[in-house]
């Protein structure tokens, strides 16, 4: 039986409440519920180029039983769930089937043994891409016919996503957002991205990646209030066949972000051991 404590449970407190900061502010144009609440089953918002509208403030949904056997949850140290793919990008893998190289199956397992004391988040370091949009704090989303910005609460980082057909930058130093570049599938915005740092997880068990890591994202608005990202994990140094998953976020109408860095009072590394 495996048993984790997640060293970045502290996260989950400090990101948690978007409303915090800001008064808030009616948003006339959201369609309403006959109780007066935003309706977040009405139609998908266009934007003016007559793309989906994929703008807003976004939260990823979350699965506080859908952990692997034997690991002790973020809910049950904070009284937080977590996203499914948040704790393990191979959830939907049978136990013992994730297709692991060898070498990569071998660090994996130090990882776990160390109990996440490793983990880059724990060391105020960034989430990476794609592991940040499955934490359970909020993102927001900004849509422009040439480029789609995300802002993440998370440690108050960005990423931009060019869709003026671009393409990344040979032999550019390697980041934990990587480089990315997107476009219009239908009404779904397929976007790639590159360039990774060796130094990020996948998730918080561990699960590692090369700087050869293909990140591929198809994000699709079904309607007002929910938003569905379908994530490929394409990695031959690491994997022996890629890793998909879909993480699904629902819409914060009429919040916004916090700033939050995890430096600011941060008193919890002078104990790990």
């Amino acid at each position: 039986m495996r048993s984790i404590v997640y060293c970045t449970a502290l996260i989950l407190v400090l990101g948690s409440n978007a409303s915090a900061q800001w008064a808030r502010t009616p948003d006339n144009t959201l369609p309403r519920t006959p109780d007066g609440k935003p309706n977040l089953a009405a139609k998908t918002p266009q934007a003016r180029d007559g793309k989906p509208d994929l703008s807003g403030v976004w939260q990823s949904d979350i699965n506080p039983t859908a952990l692997p056997p034997g690991v002790q949850t973020v809910e049950s140290i904070t009284g937080f769930g977590a996203p499914r793919y948040f704790v393990d990008v191979t959830a939907d893998f049978k136990p013992n089937e994730v297709p692991f190289q060898p070498a990569a199956g071998a660090q994996f397992a130090q990882r776990m043994q160390n109990q996440g004391k490793d983990d880059p988040a724990a060391h105020c370091q960034p989430t990476g891409v794609p592991a940040i949009t499955n934490l359970p704090i909020p993102f927001k989303i900004v849509q422009t016919p040439g480029v789609v910005i995300v802002l993440y609460e998370d440690s108050s980082v960005f990423r931009q996503i060019f869709l003026d057909a671009r393409k990344p930058v040979e032999d550019a130093q390697p980041r934990w957002m990587g480089y990315s570049t997107g476009k219009w599938e239908g009404d779904t915005l397929v976007v790639d991205s590159v360039g990774f740092t060796e130094k990020s997880w996948l998730d918080r068990l561990g699960h590692t990646h090369s700087n050869a890591m293909h990140v591929t994202e198809r994000f699709r608005r079904r309607d007002l209030g929910h938003l569905e990202i379908e994530v490929t994990i394409e990695d031959p140094k690491t994997y022996t066949r890629p890793i998909k998953y879909t993480q699904k976020a629902t819409l914060l109408p009429e919040e916004d972000l916090l700033e939050y860095f995890c430096t600011e009072n941060e008193k919890d590394i002078e104990h790990y051991r």
